[in-house]
């Protein structure tokens, strides 16, 4: 297993039967030992802080009480990741492309560990939970095949990077909502958006995520909003929320160990399936930013996102729900993190987003200056973007008075691309959109990238052009 390396300190704990009783830990390597820890057993149950540790391992950790000893054998010292969310992190490395190459790969990798929750629900919240994969590493082949291939890969990316082992704790579960797996609290903080359907509201929480909220975690990965499609609102909500309240959970109960703004990294809906629906996948990878459009932001504080809608997979034997290139999406997590998660600041992990609109009436063109003109401009086909008809005298579109049109890309430079409006015959521009359909593009051959990174523009709402 792997445990929360310093400058944080690792949690253990457990259940006892004597009440006041002792329970003593002690980290040991080969030639060394570091000083043991003591707790006292409440109310049937302790938990101790181990003192900070540095050393990558391997040690035994000795726990021991009148009523018995526990040895923990074989536990390295890193960064602990948490991987939640629906189907596409539930995606496991047996059906990812090219699987068998990535299969023997991920073997020269021995000091990433992980471990799978089974799925189970509660309706109230558990302290303990089971696992279909218990810790262990790569050479666990049939374990290796089952767990998620975005986490995996994730972590196979960012070791080289940081060069200590990296411990994966995956609680997920396909077609489930965000509502499972957020708190009570979480749940109460957006009652107002919408009516509180308490169904499967916490389900996932109690059983898959508050048994685990002792662990000291380094950060989280999520992939998830599918079955949340066509709700946007709560979900802007919901999002928040549940990052806020994982955050403040996760500090409480690792005894202030897990940092109270733990790095958060998320994957926005990729494409699913041919066509030209619009669907309620745009506007979810909308909410999916809060509002924004991208991450970090004032809502969504010290998280980061892989932007996916250029990843289709109209060939998937699993559906084109479930893309199989999950390479890519992590790859792109790895960016994020690296910036985000540990302060690689020259790491560029955003696409090209919009800073500055010019509209020409006379001309019927509107210019979208990029990233303040910071970020050269990969422009790989003029199609995408839409700008929004209103009637002459209005300033803002209106979804259910107004109608959107196709707005061709006309010129473009280094850090402008020029649209036309001229599909706007007798009314005016008021809205600009870009990229906004289920699956807007061919495999990465959306309309604007970064040149240098590759990276895609994220999809783009305004109601209000912003002159």
């Amino acid at each position: 297993m792997v445990l929360q390396r310093a400058p944080h300190s690792a949690v253990i704990w457990g259940t006892a039967d004597t009440e006041g009783d002792k329970v003593t830990a002690q980290v040991i390597a080969a030639n060394t030992s570091i000083a043991p820890v003591v707790a006292t057993v409440s109310h049937g149950a302790w938990k101790l802080r181990l003192p900070p540790v540095a050393a990558r391992g391997p040690f035994t950790i000795n726990v021991t009480s009148n009523e018995g000893q526990v040895i923990l054998t074989d536990v390295l010292f890193g960064d602990v990741w948490l991987c939640s969310g629906q189907s596409n992190m539930y995606f496991t490395m047996n059906q990812v492309m090219n699987n068998t190459a990535e299969l023997l790969t991920a073997h020269n990798f021995p000091n990433i560990r992980f471990t799978r929750a089974r799925l189970v629900e509660s309706a109230t919240p558990r302290s303990s939970m089971t696992f279909d994969i218990p810790w262990t590493g790569p050479a666990n082949t049939r374990g290796l095949q089952g767990i998620s291939a975005v986490c995996w890969l994730f972590a196979e990316y960012l070791y080289p990077h940081i060069n200590h082992p990296i411990g994966l704790i995956e609680s997920s579960w396909g077609g489930t909502p965000i509502e499972a797996w957020s708190p009570p609290d979480a749940i109460h903080d957006c009652a107002a958006v919408t009516k509180r359907a308490p169904g499967n509201n916490t389900v996932l929480w109690n059983a898959m995520i508050n048994p685990l909220l002792g662990t000291t975690l380094f950060g989280a990965l999520w992939y998830q909003g599918e079955a949340n499609a066509g709700r946007a609102a709560k979900y802007s909500c919901q999002i928040k929320a549940m990052v806020s309240r994982w955050r403040s959970h996760f500090r409480d109960s690792s005894l202030n160990q897990t940092d109270a703004t733990f790095p958060f990294g998320y994957v926005q809906l990729a494409g699913n399936a041919p066509g030209d629906s619009v669907g309620g996948f745009p506007g979810e990878r909308w909410a999916q930013t809060a509002g924004y459009g991208y991450s970090p932001n004032p809502a969504l504080p010290k998280t980061f996102m892989a932007v996916a809608m250029d990843l289709p997979d109209y060939k998937s034997p699993f559906g084109t729900v479930h893309p199989r290139f999950k390479q890519d999406v992590a790859q792109r997590l790895l960016l994020g993190a690296l910036n985000v998660a540990y302060g690689h600041s020259d790491v560029v992990f955003q696409g090209p987003f919009p800073s500055k609109f010019q509209l020409n009436a006379a001309q019927h063109t509107l210019t979208i200056e990029y990233d303040s003109g910071r970020t050269p401009l990969e422009i790989r086909n003029n199609t995408g973007f839409e700008v929004c008809c209103s009637a002459p005298n209005a300033t803002e579109c209106s979804d259910t008075r107004d109608h959107w049109v196709a707005a061709p890309i006309t010129h473009h430079d280094a850090s402008h691309v020029t649209v036309t409006t001229s599909g706007c015959t007798t009314s005016k521009a008021t809205g600009l959109r870009y990229e906004w359909r289920t699956s807007p593009c061919d495999y990465k051959n959306c309309a604007v990238y970064g040149a240098e990174s590759g990276l895609p523009a994220p999809p783009y709402i305004t109601h209000t052009i912003p002159l």
